[in-house]
């Protein structure tokens, strides 16, 4: 369970990222898309999990073994782990600049449609509300992977000169998934409210706007 969780949540990285990737790319017919859009990447979340898993439990018999605690590894491959690790870290290095990267792209374009109609214009915003918490996931997601993948690579590299109390013991130390799971909302929820707040901010600012600037902009898209 705790591998499965580890790749479930690598593979969501990627998820998002292609997900918003085309949401910047077509924001003026985003919204238009088809929720199978949604489904597809929600089945490629699955399916990138599933392939180490695979690859890490073909060969592994459970039926009529009893086993109080299991870390599976294959003779073949016996550094599967620390590939696995190095893999988690790239997942998530390389969301966290594709964010960045989306977001200031998004910024860019929120800049060069001041003039155009206002669905664009709010998909753009949604848009980058959305980033933005998706790099605050991306950074505690980051820091977790680090943490995690550095403390087991080391467990790995010690696990010889240990007893087996003391390897079990610090690898379920380690196993802090319930922990990040909890960070992980707090931090979120804090992030959405400090976006909410300054949505709000913004919507009064345009609500004081005088009405001339609003038929201006009208009088520049319909000529």
């Amino acid at each position: 369970m705790y591998n499965a969780g580890l790749w479930i949540t690598n593979s969501t990285a990627v998820s998002l990222v292609i997900e918003r990737w085309l949401a910047t790319k077509r924001s003026a017919t985003y919204e238009e898309e088809s929720v199978m859009l949604g489904v597809f990447l929600a089945a490629l979340q699955f399916v990138i999990a599933a392939i180490p898993l695979s690859v890490l439990y073909s060969k592994i018999q459970f039926d009529g073994v009893v086993m109080y605690y299991c870390v599976t590894a294959q003779a073949s491959l016996p550094y599967v782990g620390q590939m696995s690790a190095v893999v988690g870290f790239v997942f998530q290095i390389s969301a966290r600049f594709s964010f960045h990267y989306l977001y200031r792209q998004n910024k860019h374009n929120r800049e060069s449609i001041q003039h155009s109609t206002l669905s664009n214009r709010y998909q753009l915003e949604q848009n980058m509300s959305s980033i933005s918490c998706l790099k605050t996931f991306a950074n505690i997601s980051t820091t977790f992977i680090v943490i995690y993948n550095v403390c087991y690579i080391t467990l790995m590299y010690l696990a010889a000169s240990l007893e087996p109390y003391q390897y079990f013991g610090i690898l379920e130390i380690n196993l802090a998934f319930p922990t990040y799971a909890i960070i992980s909302i707090m931090v979120l929820s804090r992030s959405m409210k400090k976006i909410r707040k300054r949505i709000g901010i913004t919507l009064v600012g345009h609500l004081n706007t005088s009405n001339n600037y609003y038929h201006d902009n009208f009088k520049r898209q319909i000529a």
